[in-house]
């Protein structure tokens, strides 16, 4: 991607103006891709302007509009304030934190600004308490988890909190699997089939009575041609037909059945499947090519590590599990519960 090329598709992401979705049709790119770069750039998308819905006017025009006092009778007022309303709603869709994970639309779920609030600063923090302060809530203390506590009950809002952990836990299982496949793809490719060290036979294991043999008869000519001008004998024939990548002759008394050794580097055009993960291109140097693959070891290494968080972020959930209290472990319940928040309150 060069810098003109990023910098037009970073103008576009910064300026909030186009949905994150769109910015990444325009460039061609996936929404995915796109979110990653702008985290590593540490781009910060500027919030989507409000739209402003003009307020009709409220001034009577009929006289039938008025009541006995000279005011506006309820239906209009009415009608007042549902636009006031519209307004309140485009604020609070422009005043929440601009994250690209966490867009969402607050009359989706029927929440409130400052329950909004509440849920975008719970998945940031994870805590109760914490996103209850954020969001702009009043309390200390047990006041203050007791009312986080009942603002996480609500079924407006928990239901928020799953659909968004939902979607944060898709996209990131998503690329974490093609991690995975990629990095066990490497562990599972076969070296010899990007490069190979092989012992092929001489040329003498095969010919006429361990005699040197020749490939064809125009190879056999260019020998003798060479031989008669340099006033030599002619060359030793032990038969046509020489392969250069066939098995060492166990029998040959030239080699003693080891043949001779070679490198061999596969047509790179053809690899498929784990190769083509475990292949990452060649080099030309002063002695020759070097062909560049991935480490297995590293690849092992992190395969291990992505296995062990995954059994820690399972643990970890069955850990925080609340249990339902029954009638047999009411007690139980309640010291479980005085645990969690005293955890959530530092003590």
């Amino acid at each position: 991607m060069s810098n003109r090329n990023e910098e037009d598709i970073r103008a576009d992401y910064c300026a909030g103006i186009l949905s994150i979705q769109k910015v990444a049709d325009k460039h061609g790119l996936k929404k995915s891709t796109l979110i990653d770069l702008a985290e590593r750039r540490g781009w910060v998308r500027n919030k989507a302007p409000a739209k402003v819905v003009k307020k009709k006017p409220t001034n009577p025009t009929k006289k039938s509009d008025q009541n006995a006092n000279g005011r506006v009778d309820g239906r209009k007022a009415n009608r007042s304030e549902m636009v006031d309303a519209q307004e309140q709603t485009a604020e609070v869709k422009s005043s929440l934190p601009a994250n690209t994970e966490l867009d969402f639309d607050p009359d989706e779920y029927g929440l409130t600004l400052k329950e909004a609030d509440f849920v975008f600063h719970y998945l940031k923090t994870d805590s109760r308490v914490e996103a209850y302060r954020l969001a702009g809530y009043e309390g200390q203390g047990n006041t203050a988890y007791v009312g986080a506590s009942r603002l996480y009950r609500k079924d407006k809002v928990s239901k928020a909190i799953r659909a968004l952990k939902n979607r944060v836990r898709e996209r990131y299982s998503a690329e974490l699997d093609e991690i995975v496949d990629q990095l066990v793809a490497i562990t599972r490719a076969d070296p010899n089939e990007v490069a190979q060290y092989r012992r092929v036979n001489c040329r003498y294991c095969w010919g006429d009575e361990h005699c040197y043999q020749w490939r064809d008869e125009s190879e056999y000519d260019r020998a003798e041609r060479k031989a008669t001008a340099d006033s030599k004998p002619p060359p030793e024939y032990g038969g046509l037909g020489f392969v250069s990548n066939a098995d060492p002759n166990p029998d040959c008394p030239r080699c003693n059945g080891e043949g001779e050794g070679e490198i061999k580097i596969a047509d790179t055009r053809d690899l498929d499947g784990d190769g083509q993960h475990y292949y990452l291109g060649v080099k030309q140097t002063k002695t020759g090519i070097e062909v560049l693959t991935e480490s297995k070891q590293a690849a092992r290494a992190m395969l291990i590590k992505i296995i062990e968080n995954r059994k820690e972020n399972d643990d970890d959930s069955v850990m925080n599990v609340m249990p339902v209290p029954t009638t047999d472990n009411v007690d139980d319940w309640e010291k479980f519960a005085q645990a969690q928040q005293d955890k959530s309150l530092g003590k």
